[in-house]
């Protein structure tokens, strides 16, 4: 069914965002964002020091000939690069911004009422006046906040099943237009789109966009990665020997029972307490290739001095760039996954983890349990260690 662009005074309540908005009607919300808040995120010359280094992925486009000669290219890119784009009709594009720019991670908490978990990355882009990446369609959900600057946006009022694009270039443009509304987006708004929605964006003069992505994994995504997890476990990757196959499973026919007992196996490990120690791990994993590695910091702490810097005053936060995952054990307790990796915990810890999980402060006095049980210092310095958490300024 076809909707309109729906204008918002305020952001929706997470009840109506899924029951209203989520996979079905894309929105606009005007001045959510601060400017004041806005300027602490990265800027166009920080953005554009980001894309002469190696590590970050960085593709600059380029349209001539009323949008439709498109050109991309990939970075790292040069001074040179940027003398010779000329003041119109180019784009640069960063992903995985949070990660290589902290504070503009900060962004992420106006989305808590959105599902972290899938968070793909913060990619943010500087255009010139006439910039545009073309009409095309995303598989994520994406709130495109608006910086410096203006873009006029055109939204798909539905979704788009089968697309056709246009052949002989390097990036998916629609081959063809598609109806939707108009709107232009200045410092501080926020436009939703759903996944499947067609959307085109041009800058009417120099902007930043900064698009907040959450992105499922494809159902194959799923079976080989808990396949390979399976795999590390000797106990939990038990071959078929075929047990209770009878006559009617000889030569070359599988009877309905061998069918049935194969769907059981598949049936036992996804109910079991691995699929969901594992699905938290999965969901943390990073979409960033050099992200992800359940790495220890450089300068670790010991029990003592973690101890020492808590009792002195010391406070702990989760910064936003830091994913969590978190699902109740059919044991008791819960599981909590971090970059990749998990942790099955007593629900006692619940409440410290929620305050985590909110990017809120926690020391002594917000928590005054901190000291209860050494087990809690324990874990909290296993995060601290591991770059789950940080020292609060």
């Amino acid at each position: 069914m076809s909707k309109k662009l729906a204008i918002l005074d305020t952001m929706p309540s997470p009840g109506d965002f899924y029951r209203v908005y989520w996979n079905n009607q894309p929105f606009v919300v005007r001045g959510v964002i601060s400017e004041e808040e806005m300027s602490g995120l990265i800027t166009a010359d920080e953005l554009a020091g980001l894309s002469m280094e190696e590590t970050p992925r960085s593709r600059m486009v380029k349209t001539a000939g009323e949008l439709q000669d498109w050109k991309c290219r990939f970075g790292p890119f040069t001074e040179d690069d940027y003398e010779t784009a000329g003041d119109r009709d180019w784009s640069l594009l960063i992903q995985n911004v949070e990660q290589f720019h902290p504070d503009t991670s900060a962004l992420l908490r106006h989305f808590n009422f959105a599902p972290r978990w899938l968070l793909d990355d913060i990619m943010v882009s500087f255009s010139a006046k006439g910039g545009s990446v073309g009409p095309h369609i995303d598989s994520y959900h994406v709130f495109l906040t608006q910086g410096e600057g203006k873009r006029r946006w055109k939204i798909g009022r539905e979704a788009i099943e089968e697309e056709v694009y246009i052949k002989g270039i390097d990036l998916k443009v629609l081959d063809q237009d598609f109806e939707g509304d108009e709107i232009e987006l200045t410092c501080g708004d926020v436009l939703y789109v759903p996944p499947k929605f067609a959307h085109e964006g041009v800058t009417l003069e120099s902007a930043m966009t900064f698009s907040v992505g959450f992105l499922g994994p494809k159902t194959s995504d799923l079976f080989s990665a808990y396949s390979q997890y399976l795999s590390e476990f000797e106990d939990l990757d038990q071959r078929y020997v075929g047990a209770g196959l009878d006559i009617d499973s000889s030569g070359f026919t599988m009877s309905e029972s061998a069918v049935g007992d194969i769907r059981n196996i598949f049936d036992i490990q996804l109910r079991s307490d691995n699929f969901t120690q594992w699905l938290v791990e999965f969901f943390t994993e990073s979409s960033h290739e050099d992200f992800g590695n359940y790495s220890e910091r450089e300068e670790m702490l010991y029990d003592d001095e973690f101890e020492g810097e808590l009792q002195e005053g010391a406070s702990l936060i989760k910064p936003e760039y830091v994913k969590f995952a978190i699902t109740t054990s059919s044991t008791g307790g819960f599981c909590l996954g971090f970059d990749s990796q998990s942790f099955t915990l007593d629900e006692r810890l619940f409440p410290l983890i929620k305050m985590f999980m909110k990017e809120e402060v926690v020391n002594s006095k917000s928590y005054p349990d901190l000291f209860a049980e050494p087990a809690y210092l324990e874990f909290l310095l296993e995060l601290y260690n591991h770059q789950a958490l940080e020292f609060a300024e």
